[in-house]
């Protein structure tokens, strides 16, 4: 069947706007607007049933009317009293979208006095569809075999986001857009949710004694108490504290979480070039963020306890790389501390068993309160050392990340093998450990 056919036989049965009548031929022709689509076609019904009719064939006054009456022609109308054929000009109600085409300025002024509390470059829309007029236009396309349309969602989406761009300036993004916003066109609810924001980094940890991230006071729970001094928390910083507080005060976000690449022990330094991390703030107010100036905030605002560098704006997709790096190669310096002297030879024999070797760890003591026993095995890929006094030596160690740096020292009474305790026969601890280098290239 031919277009003018479908459509002159869509519009014998039912009123249909000039978008809803467009939308049933959207796939044909490209650039051009549903409604303009749909103005066009009844245009053209009109000059066929006025040929048809100076042709003497009666048929093109049905046309006439149908596209007058269910079209809401008004070029139809003149058309038909031009001819002797006078006709009442009505604005019947769309049988598809009841009109709802009509009411969208309104819709986007409300999204727009809503987006007016935002500093944003992009944003997404989306449409609630109604089932009934869902339903409605899949029979009418069954029923007329009509295959070229689209549905009323995309093209409302498309109406919407072309006047939100017009009003406000900002751009459509159908990847990653600032803010998404949900409209419902026929109840004119509207709804706006601002995506997270991603930005990635290394931190350098520059004083023992801060934790990686909040710890709640295990007393009060975080509702303060004299054992907390009131504060509800453990220690009075966090590294994910420090970041997230001068980043909040600039994005006007509602909370901050701290994705890093690990985590270090508490009474350990991060050095080296830091370790890299991704900061997610949730419901940002502002995209508009100097990343130069909040990295200079940062810093000042830790006085000298974490830096912060190479600060760059990141995405969720670069969180699960983090996540996935936790395999990555890391290098320690440990400040070993033995019970008694020890021989050069010992060195060389620690050297020499570890060097290369897969170290088996079960779970260390220390952490068994908040991790699962199992086995773990991590292998080290090469050792340093530096003899500082006869009992004292410094030791750079290579290896596999998740590596307990503690327990290759101790041996954790036995938990770990092989290790330092185990190989010279000689109880060895760890006085001091700071994390110096994270390879983690592809971040």
């Amino acid at each position: 069947m031919k277009i003018i056919e479908v459509a002159e036989s869509l519009l014998r049965e039912y009123a249909l706007c000039d978008h809803c009548l467009g939308r049933q031929f959207a796939m044909l022709g490209h650039g051009l607007p549903n409604e303009e689509r749909g103005r066009a076609i009844k245009l053209l019904l009109v000059l066929d049933g006025s040929r048809r009719l100076r042709e003497g064939d009666d048929s093109g006054r049905d046309i006439l009317t149908s596209v007058a009456i269910n079209g809401s022609s008004k070029f139809a109308i003149s058309t038909l009293n031009a001819l002797g054929l006078p006709v009442e000009e009505t604005e019947a109600s769309c049988y598809l979208c009841e009109g709802v085409f009509n009411s969208l300025e309104e819709l986007v002024q409300e999204v727009v006095k809503r987006l007016s509390k935002f500093e944003f470059e992009s944003f997404l829309v989306g449409v609630k569809g109604s089932a009934k007029i869902e339903e409605r236009e899949d029979e009418l396309r069954v029923k007329f075999d009509v295959k070229w349309g689209e549905s009323i969602r995309s093209e409302l989406g498309r109406e919407i986001g072309k006047k939100i761009v017009e009003a406000t300036g900002k751009k459509v993004d159908h990847g990653r857009p600032n803010i998404l916003i949900t409209v419902d066109p026929l109840t004119n609810r509207t709804s706006l949710e601002a995506n997270p924001l991603f930005i990635f980094g290394r931190y350098r940890k520059l004083v023992r004694g801060i934790p990686q991230s909040k710890w709640i006071c295990s007393q009060c729970k975080g509702e303060g108490c004299p054992k907390c001094g009131w504060t509800g928390k453990t220690y009075p910083d966090s590294i994910e504290e420090l970041i997230s507080n001068p980043l909040l005060r600039t994005t006007k976000g509602g909370k901050v979480k701290l994705h890093a690449a690990g985590r270090e022990d508490i009474d350990a330094k991060v050095l080296g070039s830091g370790r890299p991390f991704v900061v997610e703030v949730k419901n940002p107010k502002t995209w508009k963020i100097n990343l130069d100036r909040l990295e200079e905030e940062i810093n000042q605002g830790a006085e000298g306890k974490i830096e912060v560098n190479n600060l760059k704006f990141s995405s969720k997709e670069e969180v699960k790389k983090l996540k996935d790096s936790g395999q990555a190669a890391k290098v320690y310096r440990a400040i070993v501390e033995f019970e008694e002297a020890i021989p050069d030879t010992s060195i060389s024999e620690i050297i020499e068993g570890l060097n290369g070797k897969l170290v088996h760890q079960l779970t260390p003591s220390r952490v068994m309160h908040r991790r699962a026993l199992r086995m773990r095995r991590k292998r080290v890929h090469g050792i340093e050392f530096k003899r500082l006094k006869s009992n004292l030596i410094e030791m750079m160690i290579r290896c596999q990340g998740g590596l307990y740096v503690k327990e290759l020292i101790s041996g954790d009474g036995g938990r770990t093998t092989p290790s330092l305790t185990e190989i010279t026969g000689v109880h060895a601890k760890c006085a001091e450990v700071d994390v110096i280098d994270i390879d983690v290239r592809d971040l």
